[in-house]
């Protein structure tokens, strides 16, 4: 026998171990392979992660300085606002009548001079009492005003003009329509004194009114008219015991409104008065031409406590559930 010959266990035992050194080779390189996978992939997450970290930094960034401007524009408008009242205030208190910074004591003097003063008093009791009239005219008009815009039988683009006339108030300046009332009046032959100034005031506050009552009128259900009516009940009776009790908390808003409105008015009344009558902003005026300081400081924070106070009264008001 032949011992150099291969036999065929031989050549199975051979091709076996190519085929085993094949298959760790593909191994390997499968392997390798996947290592260079895994590490391009942990690079492109590293890179992703580092890119959403620093666009998160910046959104935070931007979202601080953002908060921060804000802050700033809601604090210089406070200050605007509020910081000529709170000057004001603390002039008043003091005890001469030309005050400096800081004030000399703190007295409460010029509040009692305002008090006990006959002019500043019946400027004080005639713009109360033209207030009263506009708020319950103004507020009245404005109901009728809105009931027809919300509920009128007419065209839509009817209504949506009445509501523009009604608006335009708003839009004029107040000297122009102040004017354009004043030359009515004397037309007319009313010439200066109380009636146009009542008509002054009453064209003013109408679309405050009109609208404020709009808004709480647009949200009565319809419905509920319409079953008062059916039950037998007539237009006066459903606006009696149906209308008025569900808009009662808008009306006496817009009475309040009205007031202040009217009782802080200037310019309507100054180019309407005359000489005939003197209301409270034209007592200020006429105090500010001659130089009572003071005196015009405590009556100013008198009227500012009075119209702050009806307007957040007037706020406290809302619609019933």
């Amino acid at each position: 026998m032949d011992l150099h010959t291969p036999g065929p266990d031989g050549e199975s035992e051979s091709g076996d171990r190519r085929s085993a050194l094949g298959t760790d080779a593909d191994a390997g390189a499968g392997t390798g392979a996947d290592a260079e996978g895994s590490a391009d992939d942990n690079d492109g997450r590293a890179v992703d992660t580092g890119r959403n970290g620093r666009l998160g930094s910046g959104r935070v960034g931007f979202d601080r300085v953002r908060r921060q401007f804000f802050r700033t524009v809601v604090l210089c408008t406070l200050v605007f606002f509020y910081g000529p009242i709170l000057a004001v205030g603390y002039l008043s208190l003091a005890p001469n009548g030309q005050p400096s910074v800081p004030i000399e004591g703190v007295s409460l003097r010029w509040y009692v001079a305002v008090l006990t003063d006959a002019r500043f008093v019946e400027s004080a009791l005639t713009s109360i009492g033209i207030g009263v009239v506009v708020a319950i005219g103004g507020t009245a008009l404005g109901a009728m005003a809105a009931h027809v815009i919300v509920r009128g039988r007419l065209d839509r683009w009817v209504r949506g003009l009445i509501g523009l006339i009604v608006a335009l108030p708003l839009f004029v300046p107040t000297v122009v329509l102040a004017l354009g009332i004043g030359v009515f009046a004397g037309r007319v032959g009313l010439g200066f004194g109380l009636v146009p100034v009542l008509l002054g005031h009453l064209f003013w506050v109408l679309p405050f009114s009109t609208f404020l009552l709009t808004a709480r009128y647009a949200t009565l259900d319809a419905e509920l008219s319409e079953a008062a009516r059916d039950l037998g009940a007539s237009n006066a009776e459903v606006a009696r015991t149906v209308v008025i009790p569900l808009l009662a908390p808008a009306l006496l808003a817009s009475v309040l409104f009205c007031f202040a409105l009217s009782f802080n008015e200037f310019l309507v009344t100054f180019f309407l008065a005359g000489s005939a009558i003197t209301t409270m902003p034209l007592e200020l005026f006429g105090q500010i031409r001659i130089g009572a300081t003071t005196f015009l400081n405590a009556a100013s924070v008198l009227v500012l406590v009075v119209s702050g106070a009806l307007a957040t009264l007037a706020s406290r008001f809302e619609a019933p559930v």
